[in-house]
């Protein structure tokens, strides 16, 4: 295996790693004074029909639609979301699709709530809607509102707001950019989750970090192939040899956690003056968007995991035995003119 000393290299994981983090270490909740109330007025309640059907519900205010161009809101795809742009405004449609037209600006609205404004593109996560003045916890209390407000309450199928609660929403603003102990407590988001969840309760803090990784890891990878392993929240217990080293062995951890893949112990079998011993001892990280053999992270297929990886003189075989519950990595380079592989096999627990 190569090194696994790497950062992160794209900004959404290192924002929302870091927002993770911080949520692990205060509880949840957060502390200080709402600065902003993050509000604008909406025109989202000007139709009161329902969006349960799913159906395509925005609206054009009379632009040409030369050069129109979609995109689509996610955190799973979300319907049901006003958006407005210089030219255009609408709700999203079944799929979570806005419509916008080239160098517009494109708002997210919830009611009355601005949630913020991005520039229009193909792909707009809540991460694009926030800036450098938001309270930090203002991604989790987007997540948890929009997750809380599905219709069926199962964002893993997507999160589809129906038009009565944006109607709701239309008559106050919503805290967002409140520190998360304050907007948990605020009587909006009380009245809120009373309301339109039928005795439900506001989603998890964290729980709604997870499924938003898991989405950006979903879209990232958009396969259409059968999934047979989904790696999120694993741990495998595995085993390096060497052809160099007998019976010689070491062994290590693989943690697949959502941001990434943590691995601890003994990383290498080194031949020194003694012998083989295990060698580079530690704790290594590596985010999924990084690593060369688990890119595939919650949607592994047959074909991410039985694969041939061939770099210079380094060749990389990775095999998976479903029945099993192994997987097998060996890596053949040429040492004094002689092929020495080294192989790790890891086993589910």
């Amino acid at each position: 295996m190569k090194s696994l000393e790497v950062v992160p290299s794209i900004i959404k994981t290192t924002v929302l790693a870091l927002s993770i983090s911080a949520l692990a270490a205060c509880g949840g909740g957060g502390g200080g004074s709402s600065t902003d109330s993050g509000t604008q007025s909406s025109n989202s309640s000007s139709s009161s029909s329902d969006l349960s059907s799913g159906t395509d519900t925005g609206t054009e205010s009379g632009s040409s639609t030369d050069n129109l161009q979609r995109g689509q809101f996610l955190d799973s795809a979300v319907s049901g979301l006003w958006y407005e742009t210089e030219t255009l405004s609408g709700f999203t449609d079944a799929e979570g699709f806005f419509e916008f037209l080239p160098g517009e600006t494109v708002s997210f609205f919830l009611g009355e709530t601005l949630l913020g404004e991005s520039d229009g593109k193909v792909e707009v996560t809540p991460l694009d809607l926030l800036t450098a003045t938001d309270h930090p916890d203002k991604l989790q209390n987007i997540l948890r509102v929009l997750q809380t407000i599905d219709f069926d309450s199962d964002a893993s199928n997507g999160i589809h707001i129906p038009r009565s609660t944006d109607d709701y929403l239309s008559q106050f603003p919503l805290p967002l950019n409140s520190p998360a102990a304050l907007f948990e407590a605020s009587v909006a988001i009380n009245n809120l989750v009373a309301t339109v969840t039928n005795g439900g309760n506001l989603k998890d803090a964290l729980d709604s970090f997870m499924h938003f990784r898991e989405t950006l890891l979903s879209d990232r990878r958009n396969t259409t192939d059968e999934i047979i392993l989904n790696l999120l929240n694993t741990t495998w217990d595995a085993q390096i040899t060497s052809t160099e080293c007998g019976t010689d062995t070491a062994a290590v951890v693989y943690n697949f956690n959502i941001l990434g893949i943590a691995t601890v112990g003994a990383h290498d079998l080194a031949v020194g003056d003694d012998g083989c011993s295990a060698a580079r001892n530690g704790i290594f990280f590596n985010t999924y968007e990084t690593d060369e053999l688990f890119v595939c992270a919650n949607e592994c297929t047959s074909e991410d995991l039985n694969r041939v990886v061939i770099e210079g003189e380094e060749v990389t075989t990775l095999s998976y035995d479903q029945d099993a519950g192994v997987m097998t990595v060996a890596v053949t380079t040429m040492i004094d003119g002689e092929n020495n592989t080294k192989t790790t096999v890891l086993t589910a627990r």
